[in-house]
């Protein structure tokens, strides 16, 4: 492989999906070499975006790609839960074509619904080396969403309502439907016990499907594992570096 030197660098990111405009921001990592790279999926509406992550990422040698769906946070369209996957796709197709990223170790991190769209994406396509996934919905229709919350999310989204959020959530098939394309996956489990969305007994079906799962249980998280991030941090690099070796 040709050596290039890449450095350090914040870059704003615009790409499309369906014909619709995506923003994103680009955290390049400094190397000689194509880097290894996430695409880091927030949850919906995504008022955490686990930016935490990003930097610590780009400082281990990681370029991380943060991007908005459509019809949130500024991208074009509207919003749809079921047009996640196909936005995560986007995302994973413009990284794919970068000279700076390493398309033999691509990875898909994502947190509640986003966490959710890197397992359902990571199932349809094996070119993911590894999946991390933080207080995902596994199940959407266990998922417990009230009007009055669903009305919130639907405040920051584009071209939805509360009820249309509710009925794509209904949609939405289990990620245990999709085991057969997880199966001998690298996957990386976190979840808080203290999260009041998704508590554990969310994952348990998921985790005796997939017994070669790593399933890290915080106590004291909740379900943006605001108490333990430092903790996080550390545990997403240090199963990277296992994962990805």
């Amino acid at each position: 492989m040709r050596l290039m030197k890449f450095d350090i660098r914040l870059d704003g990111v615009v790409f499309s999906s369906h014909g619709c405009k995506l923003l994103g921001v680009l955290y390049g990592a400094a190397g000689d070499s194509p880097r290894p790279t996430v695409v880091l999926l927030h949850g919906v509406p995504g008022f955490e975006k686990n930016l935490d992550l990003a930097y610590a990422l780009r400082d281990a040698g990681w370029n991380t790609l943060c991007f908005h769906y459509r019809g949130c946070w500024g991208s074009e369209g509207s919003f749809s839960m079921d047009g996640l996957v196909e936005d995560v796709r986007a995302a994973a197709q413009w990284v794919r074509t970068q000279p700076y990223v390493d398309k033999e170790c691509l990875v898909l991190i994502g947190m509640s619904g986003g966490g959710y769209a890197a397992l359902a994406a990571g199932a349809a396509d094996p070119g993911y080396k590894a999946l991390v996934a933080l207080s995902p919905v596994i199940d959407p229709g266990e998922a417990p969403l009230s009007m009055d919350g669903l009305n919130e999310m639907a405040t920051f989204l584009q071209g939805v309502t509360g009820a249309q959020l509710k009925d794509q959530f209904d949609r939405l098939p289990s990620i245990i439907r999709m085991i057969a394309g997880l199966r001998d996956r690298k996957i990386l489990l976190i979840t808080g016990d203290l999260d009041g969305l998704l508590p554990p007994s969310h994952f348990q079906q998921f985790v005796k499907e997939l017994p070669e799962v790593r399933w890290r249980r915080f106590a004291p998280g909740d379900h943006y594992l605001s108490a333990c991030r430092k903790e996080l941090v550390e545990t997403v690099l240090g199963w990277l570096g296992e994962a990805c070796a």
